[in-house]
């Protein structure tokens, strides 16, 4: 997993000049930028996450406004492999996937049968898969009944995750999961500050790891998540083949797991549980 957080900080526009001295401790990550010239910066900024996630995170920020002070910018972009990868000669390049009642999509379809933990969930009207990352980290699917979104969506807790934890049971499954790309980019702005972190965006914000100075404050604060899903986890590559049962043979006797239409995904760290990754698949065939 790669996460980074960068920070641009300087003061200079079109109708105000003034000067803030950084830490020596932060100099040699840090490069002059003129914010008056606010399409360069920024290009600069997109040019950088760009680079830093090897194409993966592109476009990051967009229509900045003249009076900046300070830009916060994180991105995350999630890379692993599957403990069990998929066989590229068993994915289905074109199969269906309801967006809803009038719309579906064409798909690549990955398909395995392998052994997970999984569990039905009869209160939430849904079914619950648990795929682990050969890394300290695994992806809870949630495909909910036609109909029942909403109702898992509202349902999402610490609690109920605990309960899907504690009910996880393994068996053979035979498994059909959409390849797909997913992104958000969000203005984190407004959700902060109702989160109760203010100050960094007030007048009298305080920030002594980076000046001594006073007049430094968050003008903004971006993020942007990306997550891919293919055969061999979330970074594509090519899986060997290799000597398995007769899947046409052994998969009658087994449940069929089929994410064909609007599913929940998680990205959990196994230790503590602590969510990286919680999004809403709705059109796999648009990132």
């Amino acid at each position: 997993m790669q996460v980074t957080s960068w920070a641009c900080a300087t003061c200079h526009s079109l109708e105000k000049r003034e000067t803030i001295y950084l830490l020596y401790s932060l100099l040699n990550t840090t490069s002059n930028t003129f914010f008056c010239c606010i399409n360069q910066v920024q290009q600069e900024i997109n040019s950088y996450v760009e680079k830093q996630s090897k194409g993966k995170i592109i476009g990051l920020i967009q229509d900045l406004r003249l009076n900046i002070i300070m830009i916060l910018v994180n991105y995350i972009h999630f890379k692993a492999q599957w403990a069990n990868p998929f066989r590229v000669s068993k994915t289905e390049a074109s199969s269906n996937f309801s967006v809803d009642k009038t719309t579906t999509v064409q798909v690549p379809m990955m398909h395995q049968l392998e052994e997970y933990y999984h569990f039905v969930d009869v209160e939430l009207n849904c079914t619950v898969l648990q795929m682990d990352y050969s890394e300290n980290a695994l992806a809870l699917f949630v495909l909910p009944k036609e109909g029942h979104v909403e109702w898992v969506e509202a349902a999402m807790s610490a609690k109920t995750l605990k309960k899907w934890n504690h009910l996880l049971q393994k068996g053979w499954v035979e498994l059909f999961v959409p390849k797909f790309s997913i992104s958000a980019t969000y203005d984190l702005g407004s959700t902060l500050q109702k989160m109760g972190m203010r100050d960094a965006f007030a007048e009298g914000a305080d920030f002594p790891g980076i000046t001594e100075d006073n007049g430094l404050k968050l003008s903004y604060a971006f993020h942007k998540a990306v997550l891919h899903i293919g055969e061999e986890g979330t970074k594509e590559g090519i899986v060997p083949e290799a000597v398995s049962l007769d899947q046409a043979e052994v998969a009658p006797l087994y449940p069929i797991i089929r994410f064909d239409r609007t599913f929940l995904l998680m990205i959990l760290e196994k230790r503590t549980r602590s969510i990286l990754f919680l999004g809403k698949v709705v059109n796999p065939a648009k990132e």
